[in-house]
């Protein structure tokens, strides 16, 4: 989740995101039949139910066979309810209802999916990432079409909120229809190497469209190139998404450097996403899971005069079959359509274009480790310890955006103290209390919330403990004392998405790294917390607070200002989407002059939105009030105008 960079080669445009989908690559136009209505009962599965007639079997929609439901032992947050649809479907829409002839029912929840069942991920609505709205009785039926919809085989329903007078009571459909793809595994030493016709056409147009899941953080997902250093290069560093386009060029100035462009991090999280590339004369947009760069190269567009082969998944080195000059895919990929050509169905019959060099296979196989979000404060895992004996042990990988939050806590047998592990400015510190001592600390590593993986491994044993960062170790002595294991390792949340989630951990004002919208493809961006009542988040610009205004000879200013914000456009939409509220406040202030309008009383100020509208009022006022906001409270200094400025005093 990182912000693009930008490169000198590159104009921004402002131009609408053009769709393009390869035949047989998006959903059929009626793709919205039932999917879990001819499941059998073994399909269903839950986290808990409060009878054998309220189980998971009986929450098909619209039956009344057992209790008319599915409702868990107990109602609380951590219930959920689990479909198998026996294979990857495209899922389009989903319904709910309560409990047959009951009080029980689902106001809100949350839907997850996967591919394997143990990896998940939430489904975000594009208006919020907040929950589905559920039902307001027991029979009537919700449904909520999915925009953009998926492809999974298992889903999650997950109650918020329910009926306060009832217990939680779910009957539930999915809709949607059978899924086809071809999909092609690498493992970090293999690659594709697709011959295209020798047919060039002038203006030339080349359109790329893949899906990827990534097993490793680095890796080549595509690399055309040309004989005079021009290339192309898709490729996946620490987790971030990098476009490359090298002209090779000899006319062009050599102060021109070439386009590189980033979208998305932890992207190596094993979850599907998608690319597009469009590539038009010199006009290139490349997207990533919706997000999208368009530029405009300057120069002549011999960067497309390019070799007619284009590998995947590596950069073969020429004259050996198995040997690659760059890091490797290790993952898979799926709609690997080049110009309209099913690349993967190509490879998959052995057609003569396709040379396949490596370890190259048609399925994509489950993650045999899975890692664990936690997406708010509340979160934790708590997992078994070794009981009893005479040591704390443990080894994990993290990774997270926040300079600070703690990592795992643990308590020791016997009431002979506890641990705890944690961050504070991007550093390890272990810190270990026992009854009767002052606390122990061991800091390990500096810089660990730059959303890259780390290796941690402690342990703490009768006279010193230790905690290995990567590579960096750092041991403590410790008084000679019998240290017993708990019974439960508890692992907590590490980075959050609002300044709310902040408040509620009991932070206090001051400036924290959100991420709007968790592990989606947007960076973290850093904002002022202050917490007052509410949790207000700040987003500042980089500019002075006041910008002075000279009139110019003519008495009229002449003075642009632009502000630029340290979030991008999409991270503050995301930002927005999350508050229950939001403002942005410009003010003008005058000295010893009038405000400035033309005679025919149009004014010759205003500010520019995000959508580049204009407009002509400031703090306080309203939009075409045509007053200032001493006018719309009738107090301006002098009563005849509707601004103070107006009233030219020697005063600002």
């Amino acid at each position: 989740m990182a912000s693009a960079a930008w490169a000198v080669l590159q104009v921004l445009l402002l131009l609408p995101t053009r769709s393009w989908s390869p035949v047989g690559a998006g959903n059929p136009p009626d793709c919205d039949a039932p999917l879990a209505s001819a499941l059998p009962r073994s399909s269903f599965s839950s986290s808990s139910e409060l009878s054998s007639s309220h189980g998971p079997g009986f929450s098909r929609l619209n039956r009344r066979d057992g209790a008319g439901g599915w409702t868990p032992l107990v109602s609380n947050k951590y219930q959920w309810l689990q479909i198998d649809l026996g294979e990857r479907m495209e899922v389009t829409a989903v319904a709910t209802q309560g409990g047959y002839g009951s009080s029980d029912w689902v106001t809100s929840y949350l839907l997850m999916f996967s591919d394997g069942g143990r990896n998940w991920k939430q489904y975000r609505r594009e208006e919020s990432i907040w929950g589905f709205p559920g039902n307001t009785n027991a029979d009537s039926v919700v449904h909520y079409r999915l925009q953009p919809p998926f492809e999974a085989r298992f889903l999650r329903f997950l109650p918020l909120a329910w009926n306060p007078r009832g217990r939680i009571g779910m009957r539930i459909e999915v809709y949607g229809c059978a899924y086809k793809s071809e999909v092609v595994y690498f493992d970090g030493q293999s690659a594709l190497l697709y011959k295209l016709d020798k047919k060039p056409l002038k203006p030339v147009r080349d359109v790329i469209s893949l899906k990827f899941k990534a097993i490793q953080s680095n890796g080549i997902l595509l690399h055309r190139e040309g004989q005079h250093g021009n290339h192309i290069t898709l490729e996946l560093i620490k987790g971030k998404l990098v476009f490359f386009l090298n002209s090779g060029n000899a006319k062009l100035p050599t102060t021109i450097t070439p386009v590189t462009l980033t979208l998305g991090s932890l992207l190596d999280d094993q979850h599907w996403h998608s690319v597009l590339i469009e590539l038009l004369d010199t006009q290139v947009n490349f997207t990533v899971d919706k997000h999208t760069h368009h530029f405009q190269a300057k120069g002549e567009s011999s960067y497309l005069d390019l070799n007619f082969e284009i590998s995947f998944g590596g950069v073969p080195t020429p004259g050996r079959a198995r040997a690659f000059t760059r890091k490797s895919f290790h993952g898979c990929l799926e709609n690997l359509y080049y110009n309209g050509v099913d690349v993967a169905e190509l490879a998959k019959k052995h057609k003569p274009q396709i040379l396949m060099m490596g370890n190259v296979s048609f399925s994509c196989p489950q993650p045999q480790t899975v890692p664990v979000t936690f997406l708010s404060s509340r979160s934790y895992l708590a997992l078994p310890a070794n009981s009893g004996e005479d040591k704390v042990s443990v080894t994990f990988q993290f990774r997270t955006w926040n300079r600070a939050g703690h990592l795992l806590f643990g308590e020791l047998q016997r009431g002979s103290g506890s641990f705890v592990l944690f961050l504070k400015d991007g550093k390890l510190k272990l810190s270990l209390f026992q009854p009767g001592q002052s606390p122990k600390n061991v800091t390990a590593g500096a810089g660990l919330n730059d959303g890259h993986w780390h290796s941690v491994s402690l342990s703490a044993k009768w006279s010193h403990m230790n905690v290995v960062v990567d590579d960096d170790t750092a041991v403590q002595p410790l008084v000679a004392a019998l240290i017993d294991s708990g019974d439960t390792y508890y692992f907590g949340a590490l980075y959050e998405q609002s300044c709310e989630a902040h408040k509620h951990r009991g932070n206090p004002s001051g400036l924290y790294y959100i991420d709007a919208d968790g592990s989606g493809p947007l960076g973290p961006f850093l904002v002022y917390c202050n917490m007052t009542d509410a949790a207000w988040t700040v987003v500042r610009h980089g500019g002075p607070d006041a910008v002075t205004v000279r009139g110019a000879p003519s008495g009229h200013p002449r003075s642009a200002v632009s502000f630029a914000y340290a979030a991008g456009a999409g991270q503050l939409r995301a930002a927005v989407s999350l508050a229950e509220r939001c403002e942005q406040r410009l003010a003008l202030r005058c000295g010893t002059a009038r405000r400035p309008d033309s005679r025919d009383g149009t004014p010759l100020s205003w500010w520019v939105g995000r959508t580049n509208e204009t407009h002509t009022y400031w703090g306080g006022s309203l939009p075409d009030a045509q007053k200032c906001t001493c006018g719309l409270e009738g107090n301006c200094i002098d009563s005849q105008y509707y601004c103070n400025c107006d009233a030219g005093r020697n005063e600002w």
